[in-house]
């Protein structure tokens, strides 16, 4: 008898029965328990490997960002230049690090450019600056402040040489604003400078709402404010249109001013090389708007003469971002106070011999984004900016008021506002610190308009920059309504309500008369409140607020003028300021503390691997649209097979 694979053993629907006189034999019940046994250790040991591969993470990743300011502390060259990367990544928050890029470390801050560019005007080690600059590009407003630090590193003596392929090729002034800050322009023979001027563009899409049957229903407090006239509206209205004429008048004439100056001319002069726009390598340098057209190479070169004496003795170069890390204070890679303290041996505040004075202490906070009552109300992915989660901020606040250490306050605003509410907290936190006897002082940066005045409203004194975007008191609210829409597709919606205006928010009608009344009525109360504050202050009546406010937009330059701003400057004139209100000369006499305290690096970790919330959030919304349609998909069912569903009776009722 020949033999047969394993398989031809076993029975099958096309086999003969088996012989009576060979019954089969019973399975083995401890062949299954082995199986289960070999599955219960091989998934532990999956779990064991799992952990082992997450734990060497969390290591590495923690301990790299410590290391890398070991590495930068660990001594950098007696004579170096500092290179500078100019890619528009530099914000008044830290870049962190994320799941799409979970291993980049916290990038610098607006706050760690400026300090360290002041460092190195004072470090007889730094010999110079070489910036190059391609692509990116910085708010205007934080333009401005890196220009007055760059032009005071000049001040010292030092050179300071930036470089790049084309200077704004794809339009605007913005980088070649920055690049004047420098001492000498460099570009390649092949590059373009465009100086094509300021312009505004703005998409209006009602027509495109009216063939799709969407209504927008949205009203205004007041004729200013133009938040959603794009939808609204199939073209600027004249108040919107009158407000941004002025803004962009506003900003211009202030770039123009200062960047004539910078080149030696005269506004008008420089606004007849706007009107031309682009200059090849050969017509920059003919018209005076940059120094050298020639290549890296050489420019290094020349920066080896001047270091060594010697154009093909290479100098030391050092990256901006290390020269920062040197800079900082000692990191604490599990963020505890008493173990950084007993690392660094600075758990007792009186060295041998004599007592430690310390510096009073100035809060820095942060509201950066768009403002919220807290940071999971939405993801931050939504908005650029991030969020500015109002419990945060008021948590800081009032710590900030009960902290004996701390004499002053001092708000940084880069926010273009959010919901009321929100904002009222955090006004109210400023309130809780002023009570204490301390000053808050407001930093305006790029934007600090809508809910981003609500919270400067009553600060004791309000920085601005002559290009901050600011005021836009006002308030706009209301809703989408598809019912046309649902004409078109054939879906009728049937209501049962209990209240008058239940259906107040839903999509699938317009308002009411009473549910319009009412929504006007809390437009009213929120505009009457904002205007009110800002009236107490800025120490105005509030016929002289609504005269300025009613949703209008100003720059910085135009809100010192009429009152809404005390004084131009950036963060660190503000930190100045509020060093002088302590009796101290400037900045450098006082402790600037950040609050909340910045993460440590494994804090920073954690938070990262929180952002598996957000991935949760994103599949939980597609189980949210599927909710939704899920009764329509039931109702499908139910036409299909109504004989399956006589007794059926679906009940949905909502609050």
């Amino acid at each position: 008898m020949t033999s047969r694979d394993p398989w031809s053993a076993r029975n099958s629907i096309y086999a003969a029965p088996p012989a009576k006189s060979a019954p089969a034999k019973p399975p083995r019940a401890r062949m299954g328990f082995l199986s289960f046994v070999w599955k219960f250790i091989r998934g532990m040991c999956t779990a064991v490997g799992a952990m082992v591969i997450i734990t060497s993470l969390i290591i590495f990743w923690t301990f790299s960002s410590a290391l890398q300011n070991v590495e930068a502390k660990a001594g950098l060259p007696e004579k170096f230049v500092l290179y500078m990367d100019l890619d528009g990544n530099l914000g008044d928050l830290a870049r962190e690090a994320s799941l799409a890029d979970p291993f980049v470390g916290p990038g610098p801050t607006l706050k760690d450019f400026l300090d360290s560019l002041e460092r190195a005007r004072t470090d007889k080690r730094v010999q110079g600056v070489y910036a190059r600059m391609e692509g990116g590009g910085y708010a205007l407003a934080h333009i401005q402040e890196v220009r007055a630090a760059i032009q005071k590193f000049r001040e010292s003596g030092k050179f300071t040489y930036v470089y790049s392929s084309s200077y704004g090729d794809a339009g605007g002034l913005g980088n070649y604003y920055l690049a004047l800050a420098f001492e000498q322009i460099w570009m390649q023979p092949m590059g373009v400078v465009a100086i094509t001027g300021l312009n505004a563009e703005l998409p209006f899409l009602r027509s495109v709402m009216d063939k799709i049957g969407v209504e927008p229903l949205f009203f205004q407090r007041k004729e200013f404010k133009s938040a959603y006239e794009n939808i609204t509206h199939s073209g600027m209205t004249e108040p919107n249109r009158k407000m941004t004429e002025y803004l962009v008048k506003d900003l211009t004439d202030t770039l123009a001013q200062e960047i004539s100056a910078d080149l030696a001319m005269k506004p008008e002069e420089f606004k007849a090389l706007v009107d031309k726009g682009l200059f090849t390598a050969q017509e920059a340098l003919e018209a005076g708007l940059i120094h050298y057209a020639d290549y890296a190479d050489i420019l290094v070169q020349e920066i080896n003469s001047i270091v060594n004496g010697d154009p093909e003795m290479d100098a030391e170069y050092i990256k901006f971002s290390d020269y920062i890390r040197e800079g900082r204070p000692k990191e604490n890679i599990f963020g505890n106070d008493m173990f950084a303290n007993l690392a660094s041996g600075e758990n007792s505040k009186k060295k041998k011999g004599q007592d430690v004075q310390d510096p009073p202490s100035v809060a820095l906070i942060y509201a950066v984004g768009v403002i919220m009552p807290s940071e999971g109300d939405d993801s931050p992915s939504l908005f650029d900016d991030g969020i500015a989660a109002a419990n945060q901020i008021a948590g800081a606040l009032i710590e900030a008021s009960q902290d004996e250490d701390i004499k002053a306050v001092v708000l940084r605003v880069d926010s273009p506002g959010g919901s009321p509410v929100a904002s009222e907290t955090i006004l109210r936190a400023v309130q809780l610190v002023q009570m204490e006897g301390k000053q808050v002082i407001v930093s305006m940066g790029p934007t600090a308009a809508s809910g981003g005045y609500w919270i400067s409203a009553y600060a004791d004194q309000i920085f601005v920059l002559p290009t901050t975007v600011t005021g836009s008191i006002g308030v706009v609210g209301g809703k989408f309504s598809m019912q046309a829409l649902w004409s078109i597709l054939g879906v009728n919606w049937e209501r049962i309500q209990w209240g008058t205006n239940a259906g107040m928010w839903s999509s699938n009608t317009p308002f009411s008369e009473s549910e319009a009344e009412r929504i006007n009525a809390m437009l009213d109360n929120v505009y009457n409140n904002f205007v009110e504050r800002v009236a107490i202050g800025r120490n105005m009546t509030p016929d002289e607020v609504d005269r300025i406010a009613g949703g209008r937009i100003w720059t910085g330059k135009s809100a010192v003028k009429i009152g809404l701003a005390d004084r131009l400057g950036g963060l660190n004139d503000a930190l100045d300021y509020a060093a002088k209100q302590l009796g101290k000369n400037s900045r450098q006499d006082i402790q600037v503390v950040i609050m909340p305290k910045p993460l440590a690096p494994f804090e920073r970790f954690l938070n990262m691997l929180e952002q598996q919330v957000y991935a949760h959030n994103a599949l939980r919304t597609q189980a949210h649209v599927m909710e939704a349609i899920q009764p329509y998909m039931a109702e499908m069912a139910i036409l299909q097979n109504p004989q399956n569903y006589s007794v059926y009776a679906p009940v949905d009722v909502k609050p």
